[in-house]
């Protein structure tokens, strides 16, 4: 190779890493950008690390573990994770939506023109309601 082919060669691998440092640069500032819209959002919060280690070393949660419920969630996980009927929180919330269970709790307030946190308050005491039901029947049943 000459000289001049060697020169195009490095001005060109040059030019490459400057564009590829360029777009890691924006990848990154648009990664940010878009996690701390998730964080101004509620959908991501200091907790989820806490209730993913909760969901995956525990059984099923309980009345005092419904301040774990985030608006991402859907009516479905919600039921699985506190073993409720699949119906109930349907019956008690007056849900006529065709998209239950598969519908997050943020798009059915969205859809019930509800704001989030009122939803998420509805569907907390739902489960309270239920779970006290639930555990005192089973106290119950446990002393006889």
């Amino acid at each position: 190779m000459t000289a001049l082919t060697t020169a195009k060669i490095m001005r060109y691998i040059k030019y490459a890493m400057i564009a590829l440092t360029a777009v890691l640069l924006l990848l990154t500032v648009l990664f940010v950008w878009n996690y701390a819209a998730l964080m101004r959002a509620r959908i991501i919060s200091d907790r989820e690390g806490e209730l993913s280690a909760i969901v995956q070393h525990h059984g099923p949660l309980t009345a005092s573990d419904v301040g774990l419920i985030r608006p991402w969630m859907t009516f479905d996980y919600i039921n699985t994770l506190f073993k409720v009927p699949p119906d109930y929180l349907k019956t008690s919330l007056s849900i006529t939506d065709a998209s239950y269970p598969r519908l997050s709790l943020s798009g059915y307030a969205k859809y019930d023109v509800t704001s989030t946190d009122a939803m998420l308050t509805e569907v907390q005491q739902s489960l309270d309601t239920y779970l006290a039901a639930t555990t005192s029947s089973t106290a119950t049943t446990t002393a006889k």
